[in-house]
């Protein structure tokens, strides 16, 4: 019995020890993102600005992580952001997440066009694989003025 007691004694004086270790982590916290953007002719958009927002609740990207304007083809293109954390595990299961926002500015107002969430778990992060968008601007009532789908 007393030798139970000690290895228990034990494993809760490392766990204890463990659990209060800072280490560092770093995730992707949006994916490299590539696509074109168009009017619903068809034709090419050129100088939209078009911003990726990781932070949370920021659907209107009022603080992007990064910002980009199409080219004359239309086409456009972000790398992928990273997060870099010092963090201090408290337990052995912290669950979390990481989504992001896609935006265009059109008629001179960032508008929310697309987002995508990582599923919740104690590893989420985004993959390097890169997401592929069309985005088609529109000038008919009662639309959306974007829509952005994303291609497989």
């Amino acid at each position: 019995m007393r030798q139970l007691t000690g290895m228990l004694a034990g494993l809760v004086v490392a766990f204890g020890v463990w659990a209060c270790l800072p280490f560092s982590t770093s995730y992707i916290t949006s994916p490299p993102i590539a696509g074109v953007y168009r009017a619903e002719t068809g034709e090419a958009l050129s100088g939209v600005l078009l911003a990726i927002s990781i932070a949370a609740g920021d659907s209107l990207c009022a603080s992007p992580a990064r910002l980009t304007a199409t080219d004359s083809a239309g086409a456009f293109s972000f790398p992928a952001t990273e997060g870099h954390d010092a963090v201090i595990v408290l337990g052995p299961s912290q669950d979390r997440f990481f989504g992001y926002s896609f935006c265009a500015r059109v008629s001179s107002t960032m508008r929310f066009v697309f987002e995508e969430h990582t599923e919740v778990s104690p590893t989420a992060s985004f993959s390097r694989t890169p997401v592929s968008l069309t985005c088609v601007e529109s000038r008919t009532p009662n639309t959306p003025a974007v829509a952005c789908t994303k291609q497989p």
